[in-house]
């Protein structure tokens, strides 16, 4: 991508952000996120096709970096409070998504980003894998039940109110199969 498409891009990402934080995700229109960005429709055009993906885009960004290196991480707890604190530090923004649900690109961003996490982290300690799962297709449901359950449990943390990440990170991981423990 040339640098100019690239500031355009964060310009967008930046701006969605922002408007996001101020009020629900669905009355974001993209005059307004073009307004923020300072570009034309033309060019939200080509970076996104409606607000809450670009929103999406941005949080998949910052969920990337944050998320960077989970197998080397000391436990999957460390992980799942890192995966917290960024919800937490943009909690208006995704209870802003909630619709009631989380709007479906945020929700499919966060599924897709502790879903790679969970394959790293199977990658990295082989030996928690129990037997019933070791072959491809039982471990992409072990990860998809534990990536979907794990974003259920955020919605309803959100929902709650509740801004403590160590006590999050508990019942998420207490309401976790023991093996991704182990």
């Amino acid at each position: 991508m040339d640098p100019r498409s690239m500031r355009s891009r964060e310009a967008l990402r930046r701006a969605a952000l922002d408007l996001a934080a101020g009020r629900p995700v669905a009355e974001l229109s993209v005059a307004e996120v073009c307004r923020a960005a300072g570009v034309t429709r033309d060019t939200f055009y080509r970076h996104a096709d409606a607000p809450v993906s670009l929103l999406a885009d941005a949080l998949r960004a910052e969920l990337d970096s944050v998320l960077t290196g989970i197998g080397d991480l000391d436990s999957l707890s460390t992980a799942e409070g890192l995966l917290l604190d960024h919800v937490r530090a943009h909690v208006d923004v995704y209870r802003g998504a909630l619709q009631p649900s989380l709007a479906a690109p945020v929700r499919d961003v966060l599924e897709r980003v502790v879903a790679a996490g969970l394959e790293e982290w199977l990658e990295r300690h082989p030996e928690i894998e129990p037997p019933a799962i070791d072959d491809l297709p039982s471990r992409a449901i072990a990860v998809a039940y534990a990536a979907g359950g794990t974003v259920a449990a955020i919605e309803v943390w959100l929902r709650s109110g509740a801004a403590d990440v160590t006590w999050a990170t508990r019942a998420i991981l207490a309401a976790s199969p023991e093996w991704w423990l182990r």
